[in-house]
């Protein structure tokens, strides 16, 4: 099934993005959305359910195949690694995008990304053409200049990473798994 823009002068395509996340902590949520909240005017502001980092990512141009779901979980399924302790040190801004980074390397982080990746890609199944991990949460989307600044470090302990299908533009994720990463 394909779906279209919920406008009725338009023919685009609604794209369909499957993406493996981390979900800030609720007390983190507060956290970012007071960071958020001082950015100032941007076209669209990611919401708080919304928030996350993505650690890979598919784009389809339709609905994602039981099969392909099936095959991403499965792989998920053979990732094992202990928590994760995410810690968010700058906002930066390009004037396209604004995200919070953390500002220095995180090895643990890009380990573990780095073996999730590997098992997709064993069962098949590779990341967006150019898709490179580049660790942030998203903010907003759309401010008139750039800018990069410290903030209080945001921390959050992940225990879990998730399987979400994204229509893109329409700001709906819609969960497809999860999987406990260890204690």
């Amino acid at each position: 099934m394909t779906l279209r823009r919920p406008f009725d002068d338009s023919d685009e395509l609604v794209l369909h993005r499957l993406f493996f996340a981390l979900i800030p902590s609720a007390e983190a949520v507060e956290e970012i959305a007071r960071v958020r909240g001082g950015l100032g005017v941007a076209k669209s502001h990611v919401l708080d359910h919304r928030l996350h980092m993505t650690l890979w990512a598919l784009d389809l141009p339709m609905t994602p195949t039981p099969g392909i779901i099936d095959d991403l979980c499965a792989a998920a399924a053979k990732v094992s690694a202990p928590a994760l302790r995410l810690v968010l040190r700058e906002a930066v801004g390009n004037g396209q995008v604004a995200c919070l980074k953390p500002g220095e390397p995180m090895p643990v982080l890009k380990a573990f990304q780095q073996k999730l990746q590997l098992a997709i890609a064993d069962a098949g199944i590779w990341p967006n053409r150019g898709f490179r991990f580049d660790p942030h949460v998203t903010l907003a989307y759309g401010q008139d200049e750039g800018f990069r600044r410290e903030v209080l470090p945001i921390s959050w302990r992940a225990g879990e990473f998730v399987l979400i299908h994204s229509l893109v533009g329409l700001t709906e994720h819609v969960p497809l798994g999860r999987w406990a990463l260890g204690a």
